[in-house]
């Protein structure tokens, strides 16, 4: 029986309802039993089709940039993603060549495992979303997202955000000021074979460069090696080895007072290896999966994450999220770690690898997307219970709609030794970002690097979100560090306009440069090496335009930039001045000007241009009459 847009049948009512609101569309839809009992819904999807001649290509948050290019995939390629409430974001975007969006497609929930695909479809392209776990509900309900609107693809995704955030009735993580506290971490070129000494030696040089908070990597809860291990280790104890790190509970309040440095403890709260303290206690609550089940189990099934338990099921490290044990064993963990420690903030790892899928005879009680924010609410009131404004990081994948409120600080996926694809990585995820500071991966680079590279890596790490370093200054040249501290000192000063200025992509589509802009402050990133316009809005006083490029000058046009005499300023990688001089600008001029790579322009509007009129004249007078200097 059909009544409008509500079909009834076979003891179920299906309705949709459509809103369309300034360019996007709304098509909400229930599903219930007509005798209100719960019931299982196997499968739903939807597919949406694009005919433009202008399709380019498609993008998503759902890859990592590996390739340095900006898009999941040209139109005339296929792809498929999994998404969930551990890793990514059901939403995809077909874009032009020049990044104008032609159709934005996604979802309202972010807690449900979805299949996101497109493929060429004749003259179009298709994409479509559908579930891959079944659904256990009472009703089931779903809103559908479609934009048409022609504008830029990096607002038009915000735009998806902000609605995912307003339907979903998102509450940030309170913000610390320690999240835009820059960060140091030994942990790619230490590894877990730490001692005290390098703790005390490596906290002191950081401190020195201009660090102030310090990154205590995967093992220092164990011995080292035990990471590696995985589920036949003993990771999981977060209880520092005496023989490794005596008195390490002391030793962190002692740097504490001492360099007063926020220091920060990694986990991987959900992975607990067989040899660990609390495996005895806990292995009922671990994924399981039935040998008899070819089917993908949603998580990494190879060794040593997963081995064999029984006859019957393989064992995964992590625990269950839908367990009422996990979260019990979450709560006891996060107060004794931070009652024992007192760390300032801890870094939440590896949950991307939680399996979707159990098959443990266990009871659930909840689905997988429930039972794992349930966990994830448990981690975080734990953590405010215990610690005083703290800091919580956690990176790209997990790093998504759906986590936004367990967080405070985002971050990039790993990319050691590559500058390109952690600001990519970056890019990705900022404009999902807003509630949360955007922060970057730890960037490492060889001692054998040249300024010029140095200079590279952290110059797009500065202007790429809250700066984090993992380079080994202990075998490297002092050059190194000097750069390190001259670009830290920048960024301090900075700091405000760098973290909170408007962002934004600028450029090509495919190879983005980018720029933040605070009231009269504007910082312009270059990268990809072509001329290009720069937007400015709010007539800038002052712009920085860093030049990482393969190329020993830049060419930008400036549109927006007021007209008047402005001083310019080249700086080299260590930010030492070259040379400056004056020049004269009329309104959108062009900028050509040779800057050493890994350098920057510094463009400051003259003083008597940046006074008010009445300033001014005051100025000019003074030249002709002294006596307007004495009244």
């Amino acid at each position: 029986m059909t009544s409008g847009n509500t079909y009834r049948g076979n003891g179920y009512r299906l309705s949709f309802t459509d809103r369309d609101i300034d360019g996007r569309s709304e098509l909400e839809v229930q599903l219930q039993r007509s005798d209100g009992q719960p019931f299982t819904l196997e499968n739903f999807g939807a597919t949406w089709e694009i005919q433009s001649p202008q399709l380019f290509a498609i993008w998503t948050s759902n890859q990592y940039p590996s390739q340095h290019r900006n898009y999941r995939s040209l139109s005339t390629e296929s792809f498929a993603d999994l998404t969930s409430p551990t890793s990514g974001i059901p939403y995809a975007l077909a874009a032009t060549r020049n990044g104008q969006n032609l159709m934005a497609v996604g979802l309202m929930s972010q807690n449900r495992v979805m299949n996101l695909r497109g493929r060429p479809d004749g003259d179009g392209y298709q994409l479509t979303l559908d579930t891959r776990t079944p659904l256990f509900v009472t009703s089931f309900s779903e809103i559908l997202f479609t934009d048409t609107t022609p504008a830029n693809w990096f607002d038009i995704t915000q735009r998806y955000a902000d609605w995912v955030d307003g339907k979903l009735n998102y509450h940030p993580f309170p913000i610390s000021p320690a999240c835009y506290y820059p960060l140091y971490d030994p942990w790619y070129w230490a590894f877990d074979g730490t001692t005290m000494d390098l703790y005390w030696r490596t906290l002191n040089q950081a401190k020195d460069l201009g660090f102030q908070a310090y990154l205590f990597d995967a093992g220092w809860g164990d011995e080292a090696g035990e990471l590696s291990k995985w589920l036949n280790g003993s990771l999981g104890n977060y209880d520092a080895p005496e023989d490794k790190l005596p008195g390490f509970a002391d030793f962190l309040q002692m740097a504490k007072s001492q360099l007063h440095m926020n220091l920060i403890l990694w986990m991987a709260p959900y992975a607990m290896g067989r040899h660990s303290a609390y495996y005895s206690a806990f292995k009922g609550a671990h994924d399981l999966f039935a040998k008899s089940d070819t089917f993908y189990k949603g998580g990494d099934e190879e060794a040593p994450q997963t081995l064999d338990l029984n006859d019957q099921f393989q064992e995964n490290v992590n625990l269950c999220p839908q367990t009422s044990n996990a979260q019990i064993h979450l709560k006891s963990l996060i107060e004794r770690v931070s009652q024992t420690y007192r760390p300032d903030g801890y870094w939440l790892d590896f949950q991307d690898f939680i399996p979707f899928l159990c098959e443990a005879p266990h009871q659930h009680i909840a689905s997988f997307g429930d039972g794992y924010n349930a966990s994830q609410l448990q981690v975080t009131n734990t953590v405010l219970q215990q610690l005083s404004q703290p800091t919580v990081e956690i990176r790209y994948p997990v790093a998504n709609l759906n986590n936004k409120s367990y967080a405070n600080l985002w971050q990039s996926l790993d990319s050691p030794g590559d500058y390109d694809g952690m600001r990519l990585c970056s890019l990705l995820l900022r404009p999902f970002s807003h509630g949360v500071v955007m922060g970057t991966d730890e960037m490492y680079w060889p001692p054998d690097s040249d300024a010029t590279t140095v200079a590279r890596f952290v110059a797009t790490t500065i202007f790429s979100g809250v700066p984090a370093f993992g380079a080994n200054f202990e075998q490297a040249p002092a050059s190194h560090a000097e750069i390190v501290k001259a670009w830290l000192a920048f960024f301090k000063s900075n700091q405000r306009d760098l973290t909170q200025g408007i962002f934004q992509p600028i450029g090509d589509f495919v190879l983005p440069d980018q720029e933040i802009q605070f009231r009269n402050h504007a910082y312009v990133y270059l990268r990809s090496g072509m001329p290009i316009d720069v937007p400015l809005s709010g007539q800038p006083q002052v712009l920085y335009l860093a030049n990482c490029t393969e190329s020993d000058s830049v060419s930008v046009r400036l549109l927006g930039l007021e007209a008047g005499s402005y001083q310019i300023e080249i700086l080299d990688p260590y930010l030492k001045t070259v040379f400056t001089h004056t020049e004269d600008f009329e309104s959108d001029a062009k900028l050509s000007q040779e800057v050493p790579q890994g350098g920057m322009i510094k463009l400051v509007k003259t003083a008597a241009d940046s006074l008010p009129l009445d300033d001014r004249v005051w100025l000019l007078q003074s030249f002709v009459d002294p006596a307007v200097v004495q009244n």
